[in-house]
């Protein structure tokens, strides 16, 4: 018989091997190999637990578990805990437990380095006269000694130089 030269309301029993040229107004039951000419506006999966490949442009809303080794270029909100590897550039308010001049020591009350000794097993200490210097002896005597020819006391060499 000859076809019909008006189309068919009815659904042939086997697909065409022929594309149609307008689209279907039906969705597919099985998801096409081809991938959309359009993005859609749904997202095509639940998010991932795992990393991206690539970092996102977009900050995330929720802290990281693990702690960023690269500084932020921003100050943080909070003030640090730990002490910081790198030295202030602003001086401190507090003196410094140390003073920066060498004592001297003159066997005198407050000014006798040998009982106790100012440092473990140290016995000569310089003296408050450039001239002269203190020795300890090992029961905690004072002795104040005088270099000779004019010499100082050097306390790097522990000497008169």
């Amino acid at each position: 018989s000859m076809p019909s030269a008006l189309p068919s309301f009815m659904p042939s029993a086997a697909p065409s091997t022929h594309p149609s040229s307008e689209p279907s107004s039906m969705p597919s039951a099985a998801p096409s190999s081809q991938p959309s000419a359009e993005p859609s506006s749904e997202p095509s999966a639940a998010p991932s637990m795992q990393p991206s490949s690539e970092p996102s442009a977009v900050p995330s809303s929720t802290p990281s578990a693990v702690p960023s080794i690269t500084p932020s270029s921003k100050p943080s909100l909070t003030p640090s805990t730990s002490p910081s590897a790198l030295p202030s550039t602003l001086p401190s308010s507090s003196p410094s437990s140390k003073p920066s001049v060498t004592p001297c020591f003159d066997c005198s009350e407050g000014r006798n380095p040998c009982d106790p000794l100012e440092t473990a097993n140290t016995y000569f200490y310089p003296h408050c006269d450039v001239h002269r210097f203190v020795q300890c002896s090992a029961f905690g005597q004072c002795f104040q000694k005088t270099c000779s020819n004019n010499l100082q006391w050097n306390e790097s060499k522990n000497a008169c130089a």
